[in-house]
């Protein structure tokens, strides 16, 4: 059975993290699937959103410590074998993903896991589910450190990357870090009916305000006005947006072509 499971269901990716017995914490193996997952996902213009989830009780709890162990007694670590931020690594970001993502988070979310619910777009969670960054224990600093302050406040970063204390979904719902909380029997249809509010929506303006969401971010506000008329004129000039004012008027569902 494979440790990442990698489906097409019409215009949704399923992307599985599938080593229960592990608590689903990725291995090696495991980083190439998904390398090859995200970079298929990207280039299908079939597929228009990717729900990321796991089997078990627990989403993912970082990355496996044996094997990190195993590696580091043949060979130093250097940053283009980051699993995160190497070569071939899990990260949709290093990716260029330009498609949402939405994580379906249970049980632990720990490390490598965390970047994971991290650098999707939409984060569901249960009232159990629970976040943590352990590495400071083992004298290995969190590889997205520095990234963490987009995500939260920076004494929320400091304090889960300095104690190693767990954070529960309800604290990171009231700060806007998780979209929703659900029951966890309610967790993979609540990440589909996001999904298909995606799709309802036009495939070229959700991926251009992903683009203009992430890449904006730090930029300054002359910077952010020449990054939004390269990308939104094209968008609004192209066909679908035409298809999307006809059907607005005459009260039916749009087709979108991508075009």
């Amino acid at each position: 059975m494979a440790k990442i499971e990698y489906e097409k269901k019409g215009p949704i990716a399923y992307i599985t993290l599938n080593r229960p017995e592990a608590m689903n914490a990725i291995d090696f193996e495991m980083i190439d699937t998904m390398d090859k997952a995200w970079s298929d996902f990207r280039a299908d213009d079939g597929l228009r959103v990717a729900i990321l989830r796991s089997s078990g009780k627990h989403f993912c709890a970082g990355f496996d410590i044996m094997s990190m162990a195993e590696k580091l007694g043949k060979e130093q670590f250097v940053w283009n074998k980051s699993s995160m931020f190497g070569d071939r690594n899990i990260n949709p970001v290093e990716h260029g993903v330009q498609k949402p993502i939405i994580a379906a988070l249970n049980g632990n979310v720990n490390g490598a896991g965390l970047w994971l619910a991290l650098s999707s777009d939409i984060r569901i969670a249960t009232q159990e589910t629970s976040f943590g960054l352990g590495e400071v224990r083992i004298n290995f600093p969190v590889e997205f450190s520095a990234l963490l302050p987009r995500y939260m406040p920076v004494g929320l970063a400091a304090e889960m990357l300095f104690t190693a204390c767990r954070v529960n979904s309800k604290r990171f719902y009231e700060l806007g870090v998780i979209n929703a909380l659900v029951e966890q029997d309610a967790l993979l249809s609540e990440a589909e009916s996001y999904a298909r509010d995606i799709c309802a929506g036009a495939p070229l303006a959700v991926r251009a305000m992903k683009e203009l969401v992430y890449q904006g971010y730090d930029l300054g506000y002359q910077e952010i006005m020449e990054l939004s008329a390269r990308i939104v004129a094209p968008v609004v000039n192209s066909q679908d947006t035409m298809e999307g004012i006809q059907a607005f008027a005459q009260k039916r569902r749009p087709e979108w072509k991508g075009k």
